[in-house]
C-alpha cells in the first residue's frame, strides 16, 4: 500500500471537506453509485478493469466513471447532485499524472448550459484555492490573465494559424511529421485520431501557465455532448497545460445517443477492443424525465497536485502504485 505522509493525508480530508461545503452551500446534494456495474460506458479509448469471481460464475466492470448512473439519478427528478467516486481506468501507466484508480469529482445542474457551468466552475475553484490552496496560488489567482477563457478554434488560430478542418490537420501533420504515416492514408484515419494528434502535439504546450477553460470543440468530438451551431458544446479545463477536467451540455436525444453509442460500437471493434452491449436503462432515462442540464468531471489527484504544488501523482494519491 502507497502510505502518504500524514501532511498529505489531512490536506486531502480538508480538500474533500471544502468541495462538500461549497457544493452543497450551492444546492447540491451529495449521491453515491456502484462502482462495480454489468455494462460500462462506450468510450473506445477507455478500457475498463474485468471482475470475476473465483468460480467465475460473476463477472463485472469496475467504472471508468460514473457518468451513466448520475445522469439516471438526475431523469428521477433530481437537480443538482454530485459524487466523488472512486474510477478506475486500465493502462494508465507510464506517466506522473495517471494511476489506475483515481478520485473524480462529479456533478450535474438541471438548467445550466456549459457556458453557465463554465463560469459557475470558475467561482468554484477560485473559492477552492482560496480555501486550501498554496499561498503562491492564493496570490496568482487574483491576478488578471491566470483564469483564460478559449474557444478550441481560437487557441487553432493562435497557435497555428487555422482552425480544426480536416485537410487543415493532415497539412499539419504533414507539415511537421508528427506521424510515419503516408499522407494519403492520412485520409482514412477517423477525425478524432487527427485532431487530438495534433492537439496533443501543436496545442496543449502551449496553453501556458494558469488555469485555461477551452470550449466549443469539433462536432466529430462530441461524446455526449450536444452539438449546437456548428461546434460540440463541451469544454475541458487545464492547469498549467494539465488537463483537469471534461464537462458537456448535456446531450438528451436518446436516439441520437444510441446512434453514437453504434458508432462507437463500431471503432471499438475497428480496434480490436472488447465491444460492450448498449446500456439500455441509461438509454431509456434520457428519454424519460432527463433534464437540461450540463456536467462535469474533475481529476481531484490532479486538483491536489496542483493545489500543492507538488511534481507526481505519487506525492499525493493514496491509489498510486508500480505495476
Amino acid at each position: 500500500m502507497h502510505v502518504l505522509p500524514k501532511d498529505t493525508l489531512i490536506f486531502r480530508s480538508k480538500l474533500l471537506q471544502t468541495v462538500r461545503e461549497i457544493l452543497v452551500r450551492n444546492d447540491f446534494m451529495e449521491v453515491d453509485t456502484p462502482t462495480l456495474k454489468p455494462i460500462v460506458g462506450m468510450e473506445p479509448y477507455l478500457d475498463p478493469f474485468e471482475v470475476m469471481s473465483p468460480s467465475g460464475k460473476e463477472k463485472g466492470y469496475l467504472i471508468t466513471s460514473p457518468e451513466y448512473s448520475l445522469k439516471q439519478m438526475l431523469a428521477t427528478g433530481l437537480s443538482r447532485i454530485f459524487e466523488l467516486a472512486h474510477t478506475y481506468r486500465s493502462g494508465e501507466v507510464g506517466s506522473s499524472y495517471h494511476t489506475k484508480e483515481f478520485l473524480m469529482l462529479e456533478l450535474y445542474a438541471e438548467g445550466m448550459d456549459d457556458v453557465v457551468l463554465r463560469h459557475f466552475i470558475e467561482k468554484f475553484l477560485r473559492e477552492l484555492i482560496f480555501s486550501v490552496g498554496i499561498p503562491k496560488h492564493q496570490n496568482q489567482i487574483s491576478k488578471p490573465g491566470w483564469i483564460r477563457h478559449f474557444s478550441v478554434k481560437e487557441v487553432f488560430h493562435i497557435h497555428l494559424g487555422h482552425g480544426f478542418e480536416k485537410e487543415n490537420l493532415i497539412k499539419t501533420i504533414t507539415k511537421l511529421k508528427l506521424t510515419a504515416t503516408p499522407n494519403e492514408e492520412l485520409e482514412n484515419w477517423q477525425y478524432e485520431d487527427l485532431f487530438f494528434l495534433v492537439f496533443l502535439n501543436c496545442i496543449e504546450p502551449k496553453l501556458g501557465d494558469g488555469i485555461v477553460f477551452l470550449y466549443d470543440y469539433p462536432p466529430q468530438c462530441a461524446a455526449l455532448a450536444r452539438i449546437d451551431s456548428g461546434v460540440a458544446k463541451r469544454f475541458e479545463i487545464y492547469w498549467d497545460g494539465l488537463e483537469l477536467a471534461n464537462a458537456f451540455y448535456e446531450l438528451n436525444d436518446p436516439e441520437e445517443q444510441r446512434k453514437r453509442f453504434k458508432e462507437e460500437q463500431m471503432l471499438r471493434a475497428k480496434l480490436g477492443k472488447d465491444v460492450f452491449p448498449i446500456d439500455e436503462d441509461f438509454v431509456t432515462a434520457l428519454g424519460n424525465g432527463f433534464p437540461n442540464c450540463s456536467g462535469i468531471s474533475i481529476g481531484m489527484d490532479r486538483l491536489a497536485l496542483k493545489l500543492t504544488g507538488k511534481k507526481s501523482l505519487s506525492d499525493v494519491s493514496p491509489y498510486w502504485m508500480e505495476m
